[in-house]
């Protein structure tokens, strides 16, 4: 029995690249190829703002913990911060040579991670007053598709089928090889060893990385076969673009994909 979905939100012209949850989860941040990006009422449905700026797709988008500042990327190179209740971009990052295809952020939002199609992560700290980033990964072997952070770790998920964890405290990193490009990466809440990755095989596979990143549930019904969709994911729910132009939840405990 498959998982059953929850609501569509509407509200973009064409296809929804990426859709993630605030921290409370009761809304739902998306962006499309439409150069938009909303916030909308994750239980409703209601679209409550909308924040204009990017010149070209938007591809990735992360809130910070308190809910304040949001992060966006696209096709113009260009990664944003916004203030989220005003809609204002507070500063422009540029750096990478081709589209930035995700972003992440730290809980206070003073380090911004953007991963782009020239196979690199940046790192961004702003505190700085440089706008040039503060590191660069070089280890993607293709287009960097996904990036999630956690307080010691950057996890990135490439087009090269691997599921990179960089440990900032021990300085190694960890190699996951998968076989489907690999799109998106969530952790579903931060006690959790579960990861939520999303494939070009139409699925989202959750990845218990405590058990050598067994499979212990799969979600499809979404099309994630052209673009780079993101996913998204809490305890209860995950929720991810399409490339219908719908915006798609899953209930995780009702799932009979296991």
């Amino acid at each position: 029995m498959g998982a059953r979905v929850l609501q569509q939100i509407g509200g973009h012209t064409g296809s929804v690249n990426t859709a993630i949850f605030d921290t409370t989860g009761d809304y739902v941040v998306s962006g499309g190829q439409d150069k938009r990006i909303l916030l909308s009422n994750a239980n409703t449905g209601r679209q409550v703002q909308s924040y204009d700026g990017h010149g070209w797709a938007v591809q990735g988008v992360a809130i910070n913990q308190d809910g304040s500042q949001l992060a966006s990327c696209g096709g113009d190179r260009m990664v944003f911060v916004w203030d989220i209740s005003t809609a204002q971009i507070k500063r422009k990052l540029t750096g990478h040579q081709q589209r930035v295809d995700c972003v992440a952020t730290s809980k206070d939002g003073s380090i911004v991670a953007s991963g782009s199609f020239d196979k690199t992560v940046c790192i961004w700290d702003m505190r700085a007053a440089p706008r040039s980033p503060l590191q660069v990964l070089k280890e993607s072997k293709d287009g960097v598709a996904s990036l999630v952070m956690t307080d010691s770790e950057i996890i990135a998920g490439s087009i090269d089928n691997c599921v990179r964890t960089y440990d900032i405290r021990m300085a190694r990193v960890i190699e996951d090889s998968l076989g489907s490009p690999v799109v998106s990466v969530a952790i579903p809440s931060p006690q959790t060893s579960m990861l939520a990755v999303g494939c070009m095989d139409n699925t989202i596979q959750l990845l218990d990385r405590s058990n050598d990143g067994n499979v212990v549930a799969t979600f499809a019904g979404h099309k994630c076969a052209e673009y780079r969709i993101q996913c998204d994911a809490n305890k209860k729910i995950v929720v991810s673009g399409s490339e219908d132009g719908f915006v798609y939840l899953w209930n995780v405990v009702a799932s009979g994909d296991k």
